[in-house]
């Protein structure tokens, strides 16, 4: 039996394969870097040269190469997690392995002109571990699945014009696809948003009245799968070159929504209305002085004349569909040489989430079940219901540095910190964005194997802690006070090869 939590940000390892998301060296659920050259050196991308796959976060740089090159990379990526609530003590996180990679070339320049066309991983969240549910589990007398994935990677070109000695403006246009492989957790919400469960209390207001105040969420089950989504991206940047060997470079990308659609979703609310029957039959029983079975009877009789079919269960599949969004993001890098082998880079970098990543919305249509139609929409012939995921996430800044040192033979090492900021609020914290790492140190170097360049990097993410806030957590009260961790390690190989 499985039993933790499984995280990782998407990535693309050749040009046609998908890997498993990861969470490392992110700011929110957007990879910082996956270059085994830029993450040696903290994850400083603009204002570097020699990295190809740089080409949508410094598309002005591309002027740098006097020739075509040729990128490519691959990562393990091995993420340390757990997770902890009232009713789940301490949960390690299973230890999985995923493979990350990117790749981009650069054209032949003709004159001013530079260009260039790559692959890389987005960004992504994720989730996989079974636990204890305060509900759900009695219900069943098991462990619950709880499971999330998004993966997404961007394709495209990038062009740079030299306008002046040094000075150079960059774009990229480039397509986004993106996938839900699994979405599946229980979900709570208000009870005023099934807009039929307020009908059920009316049944016999005195007795059921009070008892259905007692309830502050409804708790249902979501099982979804096989979501994908296509939309486009772009960037734009300046750079600045000066003779000294000091580089300056900005970029920015604007905000860009991805629907991901055709999916299919579970919704069971079995067990929350297995809960809410019994109670109403004790509550009968003790009002009336009957005997279990005669309220239970009662309690039936009362359902189905409200037009509830018992028979028909309290499990619906329906057509699915959300969106994830790609937040706005604006970065400023420099690259300063102090000797001639020795040289340091730092960037900061800033991203918008609080428009990008308030709501995420879930839309379920074509619902079946007369039951769940008629409890959620008031209406039996009504299939359509949306659940908005309350996120709230908050703007990000994150700072890296960097340095190389390059010795006589062309080999190199490289250092670097980065440090980042956590979007994700407590009141807002669940299992498909648990902790975000916000702190890591990088190590790096290149070795020449004869004329083969191979670089080489190391990114650990310190181990962080982010708590649940201890009451009205928008998410569910499972999520009152509990506490998920990360920690992660990142080995990249790669090679610029040039031509």
């Amino acid at each position: 039996m499985k039993r933790g939590i499984g995280i990782g940000i998407a990535a693309v390892l050749t040009a046609s394969m998908f890997a498993e998301p990861s969470a490392g060296q992110t700011n929110g659920f957007v990879l910082q870097c996956l270059s085994a050259r830029t993450s040696g050196q903290g994850c400083v991308t603009r204002a570097q040269e020699a990295t190809p796959t740089s080409l949508f976060r410094d598309p002005a740089g591309l002027v740098a190469f006097d020739g075509p090159a040729f990128e490519i990379n691959a990562a393990p990526f091995v993420p340390a997690l757990t997770f902890e609530n009232a009713v789940n003590s301490r949960v390690d996180g299973h230890r999985h392995i995923f493979p990350l990679g990117s790749v981009a070339y650069v054209g032949p320049r003709k004159g001013r002109f530079a260009w260039a066309v790559g692959l890389e991983p987005v960004g992504g969240f994720g989730s996989d571990f079974d636990l204890e549910h305060a509900l759900l589990s009695s219900a069943s007398g098991g462990l619950v699945d709880y499971e999330s994935y998004f993966a997404a990677a961007k394709l495209g070109p990038a062009v740079a014009w030299e306008l002046a000695p040094g000075l150079s403006v960059g774009a990229s246009a480039s397509l986004v696809y993106g996938q839900i492989r699994d979405f599946r957790m229980p979900f709570t919400m208000p009870p005023s948003t099934a807009l039929g469960m307020a009908g059920v209390p009316q049944l016999d207001p005195a007795v059921y009245g009070p008892l259905f105040q007692q309830f502050t969420e409804l708790t249902a089950y979501g099982d979804s799968d096989g979501y994908a989504g296509l939309t486009w991206s772009a960037d734009v940047g300046v750079r600045y070159h000066h003779d000294s060997g000091l580089t300056v470079a900005g970029s920015w990308s604007p905000e860009r929504p991805l629907d991901v659609d055709g999916g299919t979703a579970l919704i069971d609310m079995g067990a929350q209305f297995g809960q809410m029957m019994e109670a109403m039959v004790m509550a009968r029983a003790q009002a009336y002085g009957e005997s279990p079975a005669e309220a239970q009877s009662v309690v039936v009789s009362q359902l189905g004349a409200a037009g509830l079919d018992l028979g028909a269960g309290m499990a619906a599949t329906y057509d699915a569909s959300t969106t994830v969004t790609l937040p706005m993001t604006a970065g400023l890098g420099m690259r300063l040489p102090f000797t001639g082998a020795w040289t340091v880079s730092a960037e900061v970098e800033w991203r918008r989430w609080s428009e990008a990543q308030d709501v995420m919305p879930f839309r379920l249509t074509d619902g079946g079940n007369p039951n769940i139609n008629l409890l959620l929409n008031a209406d039996p012939t009504d299939g359509s219901f949306t659940y908005p995921f309350p996120l709230e996430w908050e703007d990000t800044w994150s700072a890296k540095v960097g340095t190389e040192y390059v010795v006589a033979s062309g080999n190199a090492v490289r250092l670097g910190y980065l440090q980042g900021q956590n979007p994700v609020p407590d009141r807002s914290v669940f299992i498909a964005f648990p902790a975000i790492s916000t702190r890591a140190v990088t190590a790096g170097a290149t070795i020449h194997l004869g004329s083969f360049p191979l670089n080489v990097s190391y990114v650990h993410a310190f181990e962080e802690e982010l708590a649940g806030c201890d009451h009205g957590h928008l998410l569910g009260a499972e999520y009152n006070s509990s506490r998920t961790t990360m920690s992660q390690n990142v080995f990249t190989l790669g090679t610029v090869l040039r031509f």
